[in-house]
């Protein structure tokens, strides 16, 4: 076995029993295996929020009848009647072998698992399992959604998860009876997961073998291929059915989409709705109609037939341009049953670079250049940009006050992708849910690439530039981070208070020049170069000593450096419309000869007058380092934990109680129970657990809930609750050499027991990898650290 793997094994058994040892007596490996396979697959985007759901049912001899691991239900969505659905359902069956984790799964293993679940399948669907227990709610509700919907899902998804080898498939006929389902399999055993932790993208690429999405034994698609003129790329041209492509966004969604540039807009604006309109009334005048696709590969392969060159399969598939072509395909499809979507055919253009290093700077430009419906500019190109990706996850978290109520905590919502808030929105069903989303996410707080270097670009002292245009001013931007990005140099939150605080002052600077015919100080057409001027000149003044954080932490500028602003603002005018000498401002802005011309100008701005707006030229290069590392799992998941347990089991148990008398939230009424419970017991929180009690939290203070008297509802007995983020700090300053004295220790003296002793190493090998680490494993390696103090190891 290869070094890699056996480290990855290794690594994955010692996860697995630090949670069964966190558990307590009792727990079981198989759940344990299930539930840190559902994570693996959460942060791969396999699967979203699943639950670990293990039940067996016996038949009439003992022997196991049906079987199932895990389940999650998403992508909720609303018929014509206004009925709501779920789009996917994604089920878990282990196959789990408690003596090692190197080994292959034999056929009869295999085939009894598959079984099992497909039992259970079977019945569900058809309503026949009616004789569970009524204290398995979970399940229960399972069933019923199941059976409710049934042909309703618009996927099935199995997931047969193995912690070993498997050499089998999964044959494509699952379910008999239910030819309107579409159900795919998924094996996941050991070495499958390996791969995926071997993915520097954390994705696995899409592989299409052609013959799988064709009739008739066709093998592949007939193209043509471009002579090899260049040693970069090889290019084919192919009129793909519309068919194969609204397949391929049945069965890989959002993931065959990921190298591109836009999210899919809907079919409410005017380009998706010709395409749905097309494929409604003329179908075969799709082809001549649309420009098609543009795709990339890694590889491909082709055969010679009848003297035709085929297309028969393609690894790392990616649609590049396009996108909303393929999934107008698949959702006029599913809307409208009336579609012949048979008589689709799409033109593609798929080009495959043969240089891998090069494969992540010349997609990108293929996207820049290819033809398109929707124009797709220089904004567009950098959505996947990994600093974008980071200032996109900060925004989703990093919640600030309200201004004018500071009970109520709000997010600046930072769109990556054009489309993404109003997509967003829309996934929400109920008008509640969707009022919520605007109240925390407020239109007034949403902003776009453009305005993100527009804002830095000012802070940094560059107008000229931002005057030159969102377009070129982005370009300039994009620049610097790419730079930075090279040197793996990405945001943390101090570049994201930056980030917002100078958003607040753009928006207040634009208001202080005021509106057309009103109060406006001159001639608006003037007034984005004139507030870009105001406040690179402010912070020249000042040499970018004001205290951002305090604007961040307020979310209000200081009424002094307000005043301040309003005087400025007008000085900068005059100024711009007198050096500019009668000739177009908008010209003249953008020249740097232009903003260096105003740094010369006298003006005094008496800092000491107002010295708690700014700050010292130490903190100054402090605040320039980043303390905060955004992608720490362990650290984001610990914090939100902590808040939870906050509240104590006490005042979840009573909002079990009191969220009976709301409509909306009284059939979550067992989760917040559950909570509670395992607050009490000590046991760790799950996904589902930590997603409901921050959805709770933020809605206890956005309607400034009395913590208190929800408690009275309870009559639980209140148990002291351990500050989890406090031990993880105090664990994170040990050294390596510290903790590798605690393991040496260890063998020479068997301190600790196996299970204990694997709990350490994991919690060990989490921190040093800012990995995810359960609460109880936290508490409990302190806990076995605090042992080796009789051995003179004080940490």
């Amino acid at each position: 076995m290869e070094r890699g793997l056996q480290n990855y094994i290794e690594s994955m058994q010692s996860d697995v029993a630090a949670l069964v040892y966190s558990d307590g007596e009792g727990a079981s490996f198989e759940d344990k295996f299930t539930e840190h396979c559902l994570e693996i697959l959460d942060g791969a985007e396999k699967s979203e929020g699943a639950s670990v759901l293990s039940y067996i049912h016996p038949d009439s001899q003992g022997r196991i009848d049906w079987k199932i691991n895990g389940y999650c239900l998403k992508d909720e969505f609303k018929d014509d009647n206004n009925k709501v659905y779920f789009e996917t359902l994604d089920l878990f069956i282990t196959h789990f072998n408690h003596s090692t984790y190197d080994y292959n799964i034999q056929k009869i293993d295999f085939d009894k698992s598959i079984n099992q679940i497909k039992r259970f399948l079977n019945a569900a669907l058809k309503g026949h399992i009616d004789y569970i227990d009524p204290a398995q709610t979970e399940l229960n509700a399972l069933l019923k959604v199941i059976t409710k919907q049934k042909t309703n899902f618009i996927r099935i998804n199995i997931f047969f998860l193995i912690n070993g080898n498997s050499k089998y498939n999964l044959d494509s006929s699952f379910i008999k009876g239910y030819d309107d389902l579409t159900i795919y399999t998924h094996v996941w055993d050991i070495q499958r997961f390996y791969k995926l932790n071997q993915n520097s993208s954390n994705r696995e690429p899409i592989e299409i073998k052609f013959k799988d999405f064709l009739t008739d034994d066709v093998q592949g698609i007939q193209c043509l291929k471009v002579p090899d003129l260049n040693e970069l790329y090889e290019c084919y041209l192919a009129i793909i059915p519309g068919s194969v492509l609204a397949k391929l966004y049945d069965l890989h969604s959002n993931e065959l989409l990921e190298s591109n540039v836009r999210a899919f807009l809907g079919q409410l604006g005017k380009f998706n709705k010709g395409i749905r309109d097309t494929i409604r009334d003329k179908p075969q005048m799709f082809l001549p109609y649309n420009n098609g696709i543009t795709a990339t590969a890694e590889i491909v392969e082709t055969e010679i037939i009848e003297n035709q060159l085929y297309l028969t399969k393609m690894n790392d598939f990616q649609i590049v341009n396009g996108g909303q072509t393929t999934a107008s395909l698949f959702h006029t499809q599913k809307k409208y049953k009336d579609a012949d979507i048979s008589k689709v055919f799409v033109q593609m253009k798929l080009t495959v670079i043969k240089d891998i290093d090069q494969k992540n700077i010349e997609v990108p430009n293929i996207a820049r250049y290819a033809n398109s419906q929707n124009k797709v500019s220089e904004l567009d190109l950098s959505s996947n940009n990994p600093f974008f990706v980071q200032i996109e996850s900060l925004s989703r978290k990093k919640y600030v006050v309200d201004s004018t109520n500071k009970n109520i905590s709000t997010l600046w919502y930072f769109e990556r992708v054009n489309g993404q808030y109003k997509e967003s929105l829309n996934k929400l069903t109920t008008v509640v849910q969707q009022r919520k989303f605007k109240e925390q996410n407020p239109t007034s707080q949403k902003i776009i690439k453009s305005e993100v270097a527009k804002f830095i670009n000012i802070w940094e002292l560059e107008p000229h530039y931002v005057s030159q245009g969102a377009q070129k001013n982005f370009i300039q931007y994009t620049k610097k981070i790419n730079e930075l990005v090279k040197r793996n140099k990405l945001p943390g939150e101090n570049y994201y208070k930056k980030l917002i605080s100078n958003a607040i002052l753009f928006k207040t600077v634009d208001k202080l020049f005021g509106r057309k015919n009103v109060n406006a100080i001159g001639d608006t057409n003037l007034k984005s170069f004139t507030v870009a001027y105001t406040l690179s000149f402010f912070h020249h003044l000042t040499s970018n000593k004001l205290d951002l954080w305090k604007i961040y932490e307020e979310q209000v500028i200081d009424s002094r450096i307000v005043n301040e602003l309003q005087q400025l603002i007008v000085f900068v005018y005059n100024h711009l419309v007198k050096s500019s000498n009668s000739s177009l401002i908008s010209e003249y802005a953008k020249r740097e000869s232009s903003w260096k011309l105003l740094k010369e100008e006298v003006y005094s701005i008496k800092m000491e007058t107002f010295s708690d707006c700014f700050i010292t030229d130490d903190l100054v290069i402090l605040r320039d380092i980043e303390v905060e590392e955004v992608d720490n799992k362990s650290e984001n998941n610990l914090i939100t934990i902590s808040k939870i347990l906050g509240y104590g089991n006490k005042f979840w148990d009573g909002l079990s109680k009191y969220i009976l008398n709301i409509d909306d939230f009284k059939l979550m009424s067992t989760d917040l129970w559950e909570i509670a419970n395992k607050i009490k017991r000590s046991k760790n929180l799950n996904a589902r657990d930590i997603s409901i009690g921050n959805k709770f939290i933020l809605y206890i203070e956005e309607n400034q809930i009395n913590v208190d008297q929800v408690k009275l509802l309870s009559s639980e007995i209140e148990i002291e609750i351990v500050d989890v983020k406090v031990i993880y700090d105090r664990l994170k300053l040990i050294s390596k050499n510290d903790w590798d004295k605690i393991f040496d220790l260890s063998e020479q003296t068997k301190i600790f027991e196996n299970n204990e002793f694997l709990n350490l190493k994991s919690v060990f090998k989490s921190i040093s990898k800012n990995e995810s680490i359960k609460e109880i494993n936290l508490i409990k390696a302190l806990d076995s650290i605090k042992k080796v103090s009789k051995f003179g190891l004080k940490f």
